[in-house]
């Protein structure tokens, strides 16, 4: 018993800076939990930054901030110790020391925030952690007796200490952000914040115990006190600055996103859960990006009066982290980090090496149809890579169209003119999707070479009670007639919805009436197993008056209903 006291005697000696009063402990453990509180939030709106520019401009801020506030968390920490509370600061090593956290902030919040691995998280929190130190040490600087008489165990705690800090914040992190896909992960919460504020306080006495101080100095000027009281006023008020930006910079980012999710589709909801999934998505982007991971639904588009199938390709993407991903904020994720050309030409591929294999099995009369984004299709080199595609398959052009949203069309003006006149030179048709879902120009349609119109969801809503959209319906199939476009109407769910469409002379269909979006692998064996039935059932429907959807047993669902399901 007394070697073990002798042993904790000989050990409290090496820090010869005692632990602050418990009042002054308390107020510095309660404003270093609100730092860490800062710091999330900061932390937070880097991560949730998609596109590289808006996640560079935001680690910066953030780094800005962090390195400010936790340096002035660290000088106001000096003056709760009896032992320092004569010392007076010198301007140009506080300053240093600013700049070192405000860097090295910098260099490690982008994985901190947006890191996948727990290795590279671990690596920056460490790295996070020996800037900081040694942020500290420059700030204390001239009041260091000696650097050769280090505290061997005050050094090593604080490392790790600081280390751990950083660590379980950005893994905690991590796991905020995952817990909008699944219970299992949990947001933080101020129990870890306040456990982190104690933490560091701990911290903070180990590392003014890590190397001996000179003693008080009475009569230095006040000046430099003076100034560095300013300096930790203006560190403050650049923090609080920046973070009172958070919500408009977070508003033009999802503005952002609206408006270029409109070159993609026109149903993609906009809100907080889905701006974390496409920053998580973000984050795993590189690995999603493998033609494996891209995975193709085909759901049938068939013409009542007539033989053949289309078959438009729909993506699906499951993660054995992220779960189910909608597709349109796949895509979306894709458009702001500059890949959609990259995945826009896989998806191309992937579609056509089906198709190469259905023929294979005799499936002649088939073609397909494939979404593409404007920047995709107005590169000078897509043309010519896809017929080389083409070409290198045996395929010919007629038997693949490409489909781009009704905004994309419109808004791009010439260039998408020049872009889709260069694909019908090919032999490549572009039809028009979701027409009627924006602020359709229908002068344009005597202008834009397109093939065709897909007439959005919206037209069949109600179209059975609703005379003004059959009379509109029926104006539509005229006009397209005459300026020799084909017409596919969409989402078709029920029998009455189809013979009012067959009334205003539109036999293009596709919707869950006749399919589901059917997966790769079993397309060959519903064209040979059901496609027959199910078109004798269509015709059937358009001869025999019924009451409703219910009546109708021929349709059975080629795949189970998935409500992240686009396009169907």
């Amino acid at each position: 018993m007394d070697d073990m006291v002798s042993i904790w005697h000989g050990a409290m000696q090496v820090f010869v800076v005692g632990f602050p009063p418990l009042l002054q402990s308390l107020l510095f453990w309660v404003f270093a939990a609100l730092v860490v509180h800062v710091c999330q939030q900061l932390v937070e709106h880097t991560a949730y930054s998609v596109d590289p520019s808006s996640r560079r401009i935001s680690a910066s801020h953030a780094a800005l901030c962090i390195g400010s506030i936790v340096w002035a968390l660290d000088v106001v920490g000096l003056f709760l110790y009896n032992e320092l509370s004569h010392h007076v600061l010198e301007l140009v090593p506080a300053l240093s020391g600013l700049v070192i956290m405000v860097v090295s902030a910098r260099l490690t919040i982008p994985t901190l925030s947006t890191g996948a691995s727990k290795r590279r998280i671990a690596l920056a929190s460490l790295w996070l952690a020996m800037g900081t130190l040694a942020g500290h040490f420059t700030i204390t600087s001239s009041h260091v007796q000696s650097f050769g008489q280090i505290n061997l165990p005050a050094t090593v705690l604080s490392l790790g200490i600081a280390t751990g800090i950083s660590c379980y914040c950005a893994i905690r992190h991590r796991a905020a952000k995952l817990s909008v896909l699944t219970p299992r992960y949990r947001a933080q919460n101020w129990t870890d914040k306040l456990l982190c504020g104690g933490a560091i306080l701990v911290l903070h006495w180990l590392l003014v115990n890590t190397f001996p101080m000179h003693q008080g100095n009475h009569d230095a000027a006040s000046d430099g006190a003076a100034l560095l009281v300013v300096m930790l006023v203006f560190a403050m008020a650049v923090a609080m600055e920046h973070l009172s930006n958070l919500r408009s910079d977070a508003g033009r980012q999802q503005l952002l996103r609206r408006g270029l999710s409109m070159m993609r589709t026109s149903a993609l909801a906009h809100n907080a859960h889905t701006d974390i999934q496409q920053s998580l998505i973000a984050d795993h982007l590189d690995r999603l990006l493998h033609p494996d991971n891209l995975a193709l639904h085909f759901q049938p588009i068939i013409h009542t009066q007539r033989t053949g199938v289309q078959l438009e390709a729909l993506l699906r993407l499951t993660d054995t982290t992220l779960g189910r991903i909608n597709p349109e904020t796949f895509l979306l994720v894709c458009e702001l980090q500059g890949k959609t050309a990259e995945v826009d030409r896989m998806i191309v591929c992937n579609a056509l090496d089906h198709l190469c294999n259905w023929r294979a099995q005799g499936m002649d009369a088939v073609s397909i149809s494939v979404n593409v984004a404007p920047v995709t299709l107005m590169h000078e080199s897509f043309a010519p890579w896809l017929g080389l595609q083409l070409a290198q398959r045996g395929l010919p052009p007629r038997i693949l169209k490409l489909e781009m949203t009704e905004h994309a069309v419109i808004a791009l003006g010439p260039q998408m003119v020049a872009a889709i006149s260069a694909l019908s030179a090919l032999g490549v048709a572009v039809l028009m999707d979701d027409f009627g879902a924006g602020y359709s120009s229908l002068g344009m349609l005597a202008e834009l070479p397109i093939a065709g119109i897909k007439c959005d969801r919206l037209f069949v809503r109600q179209l059975p009670h609703d005379r003004r959209r059959q009379k509109l319906l029926r104006h539509i199939s005229s006009l397209a007639r005459d300026l020799g476009l084909s017409v596919v109407v969409e989402g078709v769910e029920t029998p009455e919805e189809l013979r009012a469409l067959a009334a205003a002379g539109l036999h293009h269909i596709q919707g869950y009436l006749f399919s589901r979006p059917i997966a790769a692998p079993d397309v060959p064996n519903w064209h040979r197993t059901q496609l027959q039935s199910q078109r004798a059932a269509l015709q059937a429907l358009l001869h025999t008056p019924g009451s409703g959807r219910d009546s109708d047993t021929s349709f059975v669902p080629t795949q189970p209903s998935t409500p992240w399901a686009s396009g169907a």
